[in-house]
């Protein structure tokens, strides 16, 4: 683990490799220089943390996990489109029940449809006209 490593043990085998990497001592070695100290890492865990939080990491990298991801179901469906909707329309100001509604309508378009497909109905409807609300 890149956070726990140390200049007698350097553990760098999951650190992204070149020149562009995020990882100080991937990206000296891929430069051609001598890597600096590890002393110098702002973010250290020790051992007994490792340890400690190994475990939650492993089950979080597994491929169970991981498909769940791929397939979009990082997050719950509804609290997605609610966040949507109160984007545009927050729950702390009040507005009239036509700009709720068309707050949810366009909400709902871009979370089933996508932007794409929302911007193509709002150009084939009038509620693209701002001064209806």
């Amino acid at each position: 683990m890149h956070c726990s490593s140390t200049d007698k043990k350097p553990m760098h085998g999951k650190c992204l490799e070149g020149e562009s990497s995020w990882c100080f001592y991937k990206r000296a070695i891929a430069k051609g220089e001598t890597p600096g100290s590890h002393s110098s890492m702002r973010t250290y865990l020790s051992p007994q943390v490792v340890e400690k939080i190994m475990p939650v990491y492993q089950r979080l990298a597994s491929d169970t996990i991981l498909e769940r991801c791929v397939a979009g179901k990082t997050q719950n469906s509804n609290e997605s489109l609610h966040s949507c909707i109160w984007r545009k329309c927050p729950k702390e100001v009040f507005v009239s029940k036509r700009r709720l509604e068309i707050a949810a309508t366009d909400a709902i378009e871009k979370h089933n449809l996508g932007y794409v497909k929302s911007l193509e109905a709002k150009e084939d409807s009038c509620l693209n006209d701002s001064s209806s609300f």
